[in-house]
């Protein structure tokens, strides 16, 4: 197959756009000279308001800073002047506290050895009944030892004249 024949087109000359570019390239030193030129002055710009900034956040620091002292201060005494209350107050409290306990110690010892007495003299009371009482059942120990004794003989001597009887019944004397 076949192909027409292309015609050639002429480029421009090298010169020609070098040239063009030399134009562009000298409107673009400019702008980058008015970039620079304003970069500049946003940085000058800037370290001002850096300055200023700075300037008003150290005198905020130092108002806040003598306030929180100034607070501080007053909340310390106020904290110190009711801590002494306080132990003022619970001073006073454990002296009654220990005066009142002293005082109930006191009165218990006292119903102790109130009641340590009475018991004494009731088990002592309680000893003099029961050697009394000891001294009866001994009595009626020996008078019932007694009385077995005699109970052994009669029955000794009724079992000897059954025998003696049935004896002579059965011939045997």
């Amino acid at each position: 197959m076949a192909m027409p024949a292309r015609q050639l087109e002429w480029e421009t000359p090298v010169e020609d756009r070098v040239a063009i570019l030399e134009t562009k390239v000298d409107h673009i030193q400019a702008d980058i000279t008015d970039i620079k030129a304003d970069v500049r002055e946003l940085a000058q710009k800037i370290d001002a308001v850096d300055q200023k900034l700075t300037q008003k956040i150290d005198g905020v620091d130092e108002k806040l800073t003598q306030k929180i002292d100034a607070v501080d201060q007053k909340l310390t005494q106020k904290i110190d002047a009711v801590d002494q209350k306080l132990t003022q107050k619970i001073d006073a409290l454990d002296q009654k506290l220990i005066q009142k306990i002293d005082e109930v110690d006191r009165r218990l010892t006292q119903m102790v050895d109130a009641g340590d007495k009475a018991l004494g003299q009731k088990i002592e009371s309680l000893k003099d009944s029961m050697a009394e009482y000891a001294l009866q059942v001994e009595k009626a120990f020996s008078a019932i030892r007694l009385g077995r004794a005699y109970d052994r003989i009669w029955w000794l001597l009724m079992s000897a004249a059954i025998l003696g009887i049935m004896a002579k019944a059965f011939k045997w004397i």
